[in-house]
């Protein structure tokens, strides 16, 4: 009865207790050896591929805003707006320029259907995908458009910055070609698991140009307006 007993406390018991304790202790190791891992894999991002992802991703995000700002001028206001409606020209009894005048309300209207445009365009991106193959974040070539993909989002931040500006450039003998152009100036903001950036893209776009044929008007002004906005990003 004592051999049993004992039996049953240290050696039966004892093995049953073993084999039940067995499976949950090489449980423990695993998940002990995957997070071990895990916090390895996030370390090693954080310090050498954190760079490259942020560097891509900001890439992506210029190219991305940079095809919105082109696409909303070109579409919402080039078609709209021609030189004569922006600069008013007079001439002497000899046919010389003798007044080059900016048409500021017009010019104030143009900027702000662009702002608007780009800013409606803008709030796409928030429905957009966007992903980063891992080949690139790896320096492959191989895999540089293929394999797995980090996915990230764009959000729009702030307001739309517009600045109407031109330029003047000799365009032959007696001849100067006049640029009107827009800098537009928008920030981002690319969101990653883990890794937050705020980028901004500055966009020159050209709505009107003219050869001016004759002399500049000495008492000319340069175009340079600053201070016109679009609606407030959320």
């Amino acid at each position: 009865m004592n051999t049993r007993l004992h039996t049953m406390l240290y050696g039966g018991d004892m093995t049953l207790l073993g084999r039940r304790r067995g499976p949950r202790f090489a449980v423990v190791l695993v998940l002990l050896f995957v997070f071990i891992i895990a916090a390895g894999l996030l370390v090693f991002i954080e310090v050498s591929l954190k760079p490259t992802i942020i560097a891509l991703a900001e890439t992506q995000a210029r190219w991305a805003v940079t095809e919105i700002i082109h696409k909303a001028v070109l579409e919402g206001v080039v078609g709209d707006v021609a030189y004569k409606d922006i600069i008013h020209i007079e001439k002497d009894s000899f046919n010389r320029i003798v007044l080059m005048q900016h048409d500021v309300i017009e010019i104030n209207r143009m900027a702000s259907n662009a702002a608007l445009n780009i800013q409606g365009n803008m709030e796409k991106l928030k429905d957009g995908k966007f992903k980063i193959p891992l080949g690139q974040i790896l320096g492959s070539k191989f895999l540089a458009h293929s394999g797995p993909s980090l996915s990230l989002k764009l959000l729009p931040v702030g307001t739309v910055k517009i600045s109407p500006r031109d330029i003047l450039e000799e365009a032959g003998i007696n001849q100067v070609r006049h640029y009107i152009y827009l800098d537009i100036d928008s920030d981002v903001k690319v969101v990653i698991p883990f890794i937050n950036s705020i980028v901004d893209v500055k966009v020159q776009v050209p709505v009107a140009d003219a050869v001016i044929v004759g002399n500049v008007p000495e008492t000319y002004m340069n175009l340079h307006m600053d201070g016109i906005f679009s609606g407030k990003s959320e």
